[in-house]
């Protein structure tokens, strides 16, 4: 029996969600990434490090409500924080003291956070961002990463995938992450024509790469001579690796920053701000930067205090050093396979990459690391995981600290092993 044979045997009701999912949303989801072949599993309920799917399995989950929830699926404090955020009324539309509050605590976890403006996505943060940094300089042009996602706003969704082109309009350009000799280049022919840089620090559906600290030190002392900003995008890595911002570990500080996910444990947020005296421009300017309709509501400011007092406590080292380990089990196991791969990542963030290219050709590039994908491999080998119960994306995940009280590290070993000689044999079937 095939790998798709056996997911239709384990995921039948799925099956069925899936057919009328298709006549209410186009392609059966709300979101690009939620859907793979042969079709998504349907969830019920997450609990901890599990999801729990409509057929009745128990699936590891790596994927964590993407990469938000650090504390696992249903965490105790988020509980309590929903049941407050319910007497306290969940959505005012106003100024209300539970704002404040997070604020004061995210600003002593990143006392560069000057200022800042509460959203209820990431891409609102990184398109607020962007316009506050126009308004600022003066200046329309913004230059971003080749691989780099910011969400869905039109200015940045551009040089995502492969083939990279460098621009994507008059008003936008993109570097080549990593790459010292082209990127300067394209920095000195832009002189100081641009408003912003804005870079993940380590490049999450781009690679699981993090900057070369040469590299952000080179594009941090080009804006200070042009005048340009520079705009860390930490909606994945803010908080992931440790408490506060990503900007300590690469030795180069952002001018503005923008943040989501892990912030407020999973429920709706973002965030962008930075320098008071740029985050000013909004009232000096009369910008249009109103956030939503939800921009701070009790509910997701609630538990964001929650979420943030719960996370200063937590042994990030031990987190980091736990997905060290997963990142040397998957390359043990590519290791004694005749798949062919290369595996990214920092802390308890991982990816597994199907590519015939050796580690040091692409490592650092996703111009040469994401046109090299056998998405065939991927695919199956996905599958092949969910039949062990496993849910990854882009073959690997992230760990929270409800993993860390399970066997995560044998799950994992032993997921591994089984998919990647699964996939294998459906690969050579398919020959």
């Amino acid at each position: 029996m095939g790998l798709e044979a056996e997911y239709r045997k384990k995921f039948p009701k799925s099956a069925k969600e899936f057919e009328r999912s298709k006549e209410l949303f186009p392609g059966g989801i709300c979101h690009d990434i939620r859907s793979y072949p042969p079709y998504p599993f349907v969830t019920d309920r997450a609990d901890g490090a599990y999801i729990y799917d409509i057929d009745g399995n128990r699936i590891t989950d790596m994927w964590m409500g993407h990469f938000a929830n650090i504390l696992g699926h249903a965490s105790p404090h988020l509980k309590d924080a929903l049941t407050e955020a319910e007497s306290a009324g969940v959505h005012h539309g106003l100024l209300n003291r539970y704002q404040i509050e997070f604020a004061e605590l995210l600003k002593s976890a990143v006392p560069e956070l000057e200022m800042m403006r509460f959203t209820a996505s990431g891409t609102e943060a990184t398109m607020y961002a962007c316009r506050v940094a126009k308004a600022y300089t003066g200046r329309e042009l913004i230059l971003k990463i080749e691989g780099g996602w910011h969400g869905g706003n039109s200015e940045l969704s551009y040089d995502v995938k492969p083939p990279f082109k460098r621009g994507g309009g008059e008003l936008s350009l993109s570097l080549p992450y990593n790459n010292m000799e082209i990127t300067s280049g394209l920095l000195e022919s832009v002189k100081d024509k641009a408003a912003a840089v804005i870079m993940e620090p380590m490049l999450g559906a781009g690679g699981g790469i993090v900057a070369d600290r040469e590299y952000v030190n080179m594009i941090r002392e080009w804006c200070n001579r042009t005048g340009t900003l520079l705009i860390f995008d930490e909606v994945i890595t803010g908080f992931r690796f440790r408490y506060g911002s990503f900007w300590p570990v690469l030795g180069v500080r952002p001018d503005l920053f923008t943040m989501g996910k892990i912030i407020a444990g999973g429920l709706n947020i973002g965030l962008y701000g930075g320098r008071k005296e740029i985050m000013q421009s909004i009232t000096e300017k009369g910008l249009i930067v109103g956030g939503g309709t939800y921009s701070a509501s009790p509910l997701s400011m609630i538990g964001g205090v929650a979420t943030l007092k719960e996370l200063r406590d937590k042994d990030y080292d031990m987190l980091n050093a736990s997905g060290d380990i997963v990142r040397e089990i998957m390359q043990e196991e590519l290791d004694n396979s005749p798949a062919k791969g290369c595996v990214t990542g920092f802390g308890s963030f991982f990816c597994l990459h199907f590519t015939d290219m050796n580690r040091d050709e692409h490592i650092c590039r996703p111009s040469r690391l994401l046109p090299s994908a056998d998405k065939d491999m991927e695919n199956s080998f996905k599958t092949a995981m969910l039949l062990n119960n496993i849910y990854t994306v882009h073959s690997g995940g992230a760990l929270s600290f409800a993993h860390l009280k399970t066997d995560i590290h044998g799950t994992l070993r032993k997921g591994y092993r089984a998919s990647l000689e699964a996939a294998l044999e459906e690969k050579k079937g398919a020959l």
